[in-house]
């Protein structure tokens, strides 16, 4: 199989066919060709009715000069996709690039980004065994050209339509089921329509279609931006190998870091061997007593998950003391003769390797909320219907949308290798439970003193029943007031653990970082309530001092924590949903124009005013938006009734909901970016208030302990 460089980005590779042996082995691969007979295989291609075609990543799909239009297109290895491109892009990617890793010489060292992020925007995905006609596709225009292309190393076969009679007389069953799975394509590309043609591409241009068996992904819905994910990754690594914020579609943020791609293409251009996949578990890994900090891998990732470490200039910002160290430590920064490299190196690469050699993944198993997690690409995307049963009629359920719409509410870490202690419901069950039995009691001593169980315990002592009933009361400094006061003492110094956590490595070895942030919140609610049936209510002394510091801290953790959540939750779903209704709004005006206009004339002026409101602050913004809602409520019906005289009704009601969808996303996404200020200021409010709970805390039990001793 050849494996020879083209000298252009987007014409095919000037290669001979690949023998007749590897492209039957090949077939036979395939679930069309499985039963297939090898003799039959090796007819198909002695006698022309089949011209297979091998191509290196990045390079156009093109038919055999003089093939007929209904020439297929069978994939046998890898993919291929069909993207729109602009002709002067393809033209600037016309440069000659050579691998040095097979030692050869002529072109350039660094490799051209991804085609399919070069395209204007990626249509369909075709992988192994699947079937297409590439001239069910538009043509190209003067501005553009549509184009089937290499995502990866390819071998692909044209199968003109006396191929399919050949094989009709042959070989009955495989001519069938390359028709079958020719109108199964066909079919899921159909369904890929409105929101998913966004999924489709996201999927495409970002390489994760060629990623390694899992990616890393930040559910967005559950990130409180603490970064623990990053400062542990550090920790271990000396300096960090993942970044939060990376290519983020709706709930999910695929980070920056390594992805373990099928085609790497950081390898290609190292020439000195210091960057290498694992044979055995396919990881790829720096070897850095090798590497001369060249940078070139780094620049060839498309995916930012390479970066470069200062280890000579302590004045750079790049310069990590930590990282340096741990090289030195492992006598991995030597030089000279015998040695990996030659001369003392400024830089070093640095990439993930997914902790290869530890027993779990630092990032992920320092993430308090479960956020970060590893998944597998291909079930979250869902590109290819899902298999059923025999007998049952399978669905076209592709590219699901739910999981960036809704996010995924996975929180065991996904497919990562993380120490996982479910005790957080137990955790929280004593809690709650002890406070809702003192609470209980409480209650009852007030309302009913003879339920309560301080009575019974009187009456076993034999007091008299009205004495009993006399001696019943709830008043602070009592015994179980003061008991109150002991318990949610310890549950709020117990809620510093957290903070010992996050500041001492040690401490997290006792569990896991989820458990303490449950600790954490757990401690830091129940404890305030045991503190409020302490005071028996009684705030009108110095005492209201560390209650009312109390309120603060907790109000101030439990706002932050929802708006930590919140705000990314309304600026991703809202972008993709405002995407879906425009797209479901332009679907329905193909046949009714006139309704369409006027439903994009309402959505401009909508937007007109929610742009306007930059001009006011956040309160008034938010007094702005009640009083326009109301607004939109008879704006709404007048639509409708103008909708209704330019389409049928019940296209009219769906384009009316489609609108009405759009400008309340719209709305709220104006209060989202604004609702970040209040991010950046919410803890100035809970750390300073959670020392004045500390202190006021340890006074009060200081004095209130003199005060017994007299």
């Amino acid at each position: 199989m050849s494996t020879a460089q083209p000298t252009t980005a987007t014409a095919p590779a000037p290669a001979a066919p690949p023998p007749h042996a590897v492209v039957i082995a090949a077939l036979h691969k395939l679930a069309v060709f499985r039963d297939a007979n090898a003799g039959m295989l090796a007819q198909l291609l002695a006698d022309g009715w089949g011209t297979a075609v091998t191509l290196p990543r990045d390079h156009h799909v093109e038919m055999p000069a003089g093939s007929p239009p209904d020439t297929l297109c069978l994939v046998v290895a890898g993919q291929v996709s069909i993207g729109v491109f602009d002709p002067a892009a393809l033209e600037a990617r016309g440069r000659q690039q050579r691998d040095a890793a097979r030692g050869e010489k002529d072109g350039t060292l660094l490799p051209p980004g991804p085609l399919a992020r070069t395209a204007k925007q990626n249509l369909a995905l075709f992988s192994e065994g699947e079937v297409f006609n590439p001239g069910a596709f538009p043509p190209s225009d003067g501005d553009e050209k549509v184009l089937a292309f290499s995502l990866s190393s390819v071998l692909v076969m044209f199968l003109p339509a006396r191929a399919l009679a050949w094989l009709a007389r042959v070989a009955p069953p495989v001519e069938q089921a390359l028709r079958e799975r020719l109108a199964l394509t066909a079919a899921r590309i159909r369904s890929v329509t409105g929101i998913k043609h966004e999924i489709l591409d996201f999927y495409l241009r970002n390489g994760i279609s060629v990623a390694g068996p899992t990616v890393r992904v930040r559910q967005l819905d559950l990130c409180i931006d603490c970064k623990q994910c990053e400062d542990a990754c550090e920790e271990r690594h000396g300096t960090r190998r993942l970044t939060l914020g990376g290519y983020e579609l709706g709930m999910l943020d695929f980070v920056y870091t390594c992805r373990t791609c099928a085609d790497a293409r950081c390898l290609s251009p190292c020439e000195h061997d210091a960057i290498k996949r694992d044979a055995t578990t396919g990881e790829i890994k720096i070897v850095e007593d090798r590497c001369i900090g060249c940078s070139l891998c780094a620049l060839s990732c498309p995916y930012g998950a390479i970066n470069m470490v200062n280890v000579a200039e302590p004045e750079m910002p790049s310069f990590s003391p930590q990282f340096k160290a741990r090289l030195e430590k492992g006598h991995k920064l030597a030089y000279g003769p015998g040695k990996g490299r030659k001369a003392l190196a400024r830089r070093i690469a640095n990439k993930c390797d997914h902790c290869a050699g530890y027993g779990d993944q630092a990032c992920v198993s320092a993430c308090p909320t479960g956020s970060l997690i590893e998944v597998a690409p291909g079930p979250l995307f869902q590109e290819r219907p899902v298999p059923v049963q025999k007998g049952k009629r399978r669905r076209l359920n592709v590219l699901p949308t739910s999981p960036f719409t809704e996010g995924l509410r996975i929180h065991d870490s996904g497919e990562a290798r993380v120490r996982i202690r479910k005790l957080s419901w137990l955790l929280w069950f004593l809690g709650v439970g002890s406070f809702l039995v003192v609470f209980a009691e409480v209650m009852l001593r007030w309302l009913h003193p003879t339920w309560s169980v301080s009575y019974r315990l009187l009456r076993l002592d034999g007091l008299d029943p009205a004495i009993a009933e006399m001696n019943v009361s709830f008043l602070a400094g009592t015994k179980l007031a003061l008991t109150c006061g002991y318990v949610g003492t310890a549950l709020m110094v117990l809620s510093m653990a957290y903070l010992l956590q996050r500041r001492f490595g040690w401490f997290s070895k006792t569990a896991t970082n989820q458990f303490w942030l449950d600790v954490h919140i757990m401690t830091g609610i129940v404890g305030p309530l045991f503190i409020v049936l302490h005071s028996a209510m009684r705030l009108t002394t110095w005492v209201s001092i560390p209650f009312w510091s109390m309120v603060a801290v907790v109000v101030s953790g439990i706002i932050g924590r929802y708006l930590y959540t919140l705000v990314p939750i309304l600026t991703s779903r809202h972008d993709l949903s405002i995407l879906e209704h425009r797209r479901a709004i332009t679907e329905l005006a193909i046949e009714h124009p006139a309704a369409g206009d006027y439903a994009y004339q309402i959505m401009e002026r909508e937007a007109a005013r929610s742009e306007r409101s930059w001009e006011i602050g956040l309160v008034p913004l938010l007094l702005w938006v009640m009083v326009d809602d109301l607004r939109r409520m008879w704006a709404r019906r007048r639509d409708r009734w103008a909708l209704r005289k330019l389409a049928p009704g019940r296209v009219a009601r769906r384009i009316a909901r489609h609108i009405d969808r759009v400008v309340f996303y719209e709305r709220r996404n104006e209060l989202a970016p604004r609702s970040k200020a209040i991010l950046k200021s919410w803890k100035r409010v809970h750390i300073p208030f959670s020392m004045v709970l500390l202190v006021t805390m340890l006074l009060h039990i200081a004095i209130a302990l003199q005060l017994f001793s007299i």
